[in-house]
């Protein structure tokens, strides 16, 4: 027969204990050698055995220093066998990087494309030279530099830009804003941003999936969408990067219900849930304290912004201008710049895309047509503006698909046909249905790709540039 427990307190500290591995994810075992020795503490005192009073303190006073972090203690949940393999499977999947992103294939798709022309062009790099030199060419004031960059991207451009920025203001706070719509670019960017962190703690990352018209007040404005605002502001522990990564992995289940997307009228994602993340060193949390947005606080003022393809050949002139371009001009500071960059239309990218499908328009509205309408639309308030990048020496620049081979004209066939059609379609914004019907006409989407890769030796992509700056 079964002995009785000795005390209410035994039975109490039973209980304790049973928790306390259950939370931590030990064996019953582990505890009794760790705490008190004894690998069958537990099991001799549940079943009636004598405890003195000092060992009981002793447990106790294991459990409350684990709590408190002062021991770290490494286990699993227990399970019954049976379960073993179902758990194992789950924990697999259990991970940071495992996080779908939901939505339908149409978005994927486009997210797809996106990645294998980051991964198979120059683009990074040629951007992230043209913001570097931007940013080389201002006095920023002591108080700190406020930046915004749209799109999210990788995060590639924005960390080889702010290394440079870094190196040559050391010393200097910087509050980056950056605009995302897609679980998958907050994963990229957060996490190449965390060595950022490491290096120039004076840094404070805003990430949001916000509309560009709404970044400037970090709260819901638009009429349209989902209206109540998820915000979190999340003060990084720890002195190492691994610290860093550690804890913003922790950031993803929270976020990607949030960061989900759905697709638009004109096709374009938007956001399932308004969402602004606010990462900063909380050893450094008293000197960024101006930068730190909060939540219903002042609208914000960049210093620099650079906006990289903001809109679609698809959008009208008044949705480029009224809805993305004209808000984030009205939030320039003093001396303030804005940096668009857009295709021009002139390259075989899009010549690829005009053989296959003749009857389609690339609706690439020239930079000068935008400028002309964009002093229309702010009147008297373009006085305290200045445009530059109307002549084509200073505004057009070219990057290249640089896992293409040099083409000879004995090549029986180039094997990154398919690399090259993605990019041409990712680039020149051509729909996906479009893109989708090419592919089950059968090989002529890639018959005209390699004819017009032989012509030209090459492949390459045209960005113009414009800028609007507020005056000091």
């Amino acid at each position: 027969m079964t002995a009785q427990f000795a005390t209410e307190d035994t039975r109490d500290l039973v209980k304790e204990i049973n928790e306390f591995c259950d939370k931590h994810g030990i064996a019953v075992s582990t505890f009794g050698r760790h705490a008190v020795n004894d690998g069958k503490f537990l099991t001799r005192i549940s079943r009636g055995g004598w405890i003195a009073p000092e060992t009981a303190k002793r447990a106790r006073d294991f459990m409350e220093h684990a709590n408190r972090g002062g021991i770290v203690l490494r286990g699993r949940p227990r399970r019954k066998k049976a379960e073993s393999n179902a758990y194992s499977m789950a924990q697999l999947v259990n991970q940071e990087t495992s996080i779908r992103t939901p939505g339908n294939y149409a978005i994927h798709e486009q997210r797809h494309r996106s990645h294998v022309f980051s991964a198979t062009t120059n683009i990074s790099w040629v951007q992230a030279d043209l913001i570097t030199s931007d940013l080389l060419k201002m006095t920023p004031s002591p108080d700190g530099l406020r930046l915004f960059y749209s799109p999210m991207d990788n995060g590639i451009t924005l960390v080889r830009a702010l290394r440079a920025l870094h190196a040559n203001f050391p010393d200097l706070p910087v509050q980056v804003v950056i605009k995302g719509w897609g679980l998958e670019d907050l994963r990229n960017t957060m996490g190449r941003m965390v060595d950022r962190l490491y290096e120039h703690p004076l840094t404070v990352l805003v990430l949001t999936n916000l509309y560009t018209r709404e970044v400037p007040h970090l709260s819901k404005t638009a009429a349209e969408g989902p209206t109540e605002l998820s915000w979190h502001d999340f003060a990084l522990q720890g002195k190492h990067s691994y610290d860093f990564q550690q804890q913003i992995a922790g950031l993803f289940p929270k976020l990607a219900p949030e960061w989900s997307v759905i697709r638009g009228d004109d096709g374009f994602p938007v956001y399932s849930c308004p969402s602004v993340v606010a990462i900063y060193r909380d050893d450094h949390r008293k000197s960024l304290s101006h930068l730190i947005p909060r939540q219903d606080g002042p609208d914000l003022a960049f210093d620099y912004c650079f906006l990289n393809h903001p809109y679609l050949h698809s959008h009208t002139m008044r949705f480029r201008v009224e809805y993305i371009l004209a808000p984030i001009i009205r939030h320039l500071a003093p001396g303030g710049q804005m940096k668009v960059v857009q295709s021009t239309g002139e390259d075989p990218a899009h010549e690829i895309i005009r053989h296959i499908f003749p009857d389609q328009t690339l609706n690439c509205i020239s930079r000068h047509d935008i400028i002309s309408e964009l002093r229309k639309f702010l009147g008297s308030e373009q006085k305290e503006l200045s445009f530059s990048g109307l002549t084509d020496t200073r505004s057009l620049y070219r990057f290249d698909m640089h896992t293409l081979p040099e083409i000879a004209a004995d090549d029986e066939r180039i094997l990154p046909l398919q690399e090259a059609w993605n990019n041409a379609v990712f680039f020149s914004q051509l729909n996906e249905e479009l893109a989708q019907s090419a592919v089950y006409d059968g090989t002529r989407y890639l018959d005209v790709t390699e004819k017009i890769l032989r012509q030209h030796k090459s492949m390459w992509f045209v960005n113009e540039a414009f800028a609007v700056t507020r005056k000091a």
